[in-house]
């Protein structure tokens, strides 16, 4: 990250997608992940993407069954630990629940990938007042 740094200048935004919660035995302990947290930002990361266990994981992170937003609280626990945007992810898949996790502190932005995959109309949607159309 040091050497990418030097090389993009101090313009250049860097995102580092950081394994939060590996869901996984012999996973990263809390410790691990905030010291690795603190280290990334001391080396020039801009953001860091909060991730969610790993597709080897047991603990399903992404299927309907489960809440939406569940696992934002990770994101808002590391808050306190650097001084960098967080971006939050993981079952948020609804405009409303994406800006109540905004609202109450839990990241600072938030990541949707699979639902712009289900819905490619998402944002004109909800920038419409049609958020009960979009395809969850």
């Amino acid at each position: 990250v040091k050497r990418i740094r030097q090389k993009v200048g101090d313009d250049f935004i860097i995102i580092f997608r950081l394994s939060m919660l590996d869901l996984m035995e012999k996973g990263s302990s809390w410790e691990e992940v905030v010291e690795l947290a603190q280290a990334l930002e001391k080396a020039g990361v801009t953001i860091i993407n909060t991730g969610i266990g790993w597709h080897e994981a047991r603990i399903p992170t992404i299927a309907t069954c489960v809440p939406r937003a569940a696992f934002t609280f990770v994101t808002e626990k590391l808050k306190p630990h650097v001084n960098i945007p967080l971006i939050t992810t993981n079952r948020i898949n609804d405009p409303f629940v994406a800006e109540r996790v905004l609202a109450d502190g839990h990241a600072d932005m938030v990541s949707m990938a699979r639902p712009f995959l289900a819905d490619p109309h998402f944002v004109l949607k909800a920038e419409q007042g049609r958020e009960d159309q979009i395809n969850t």
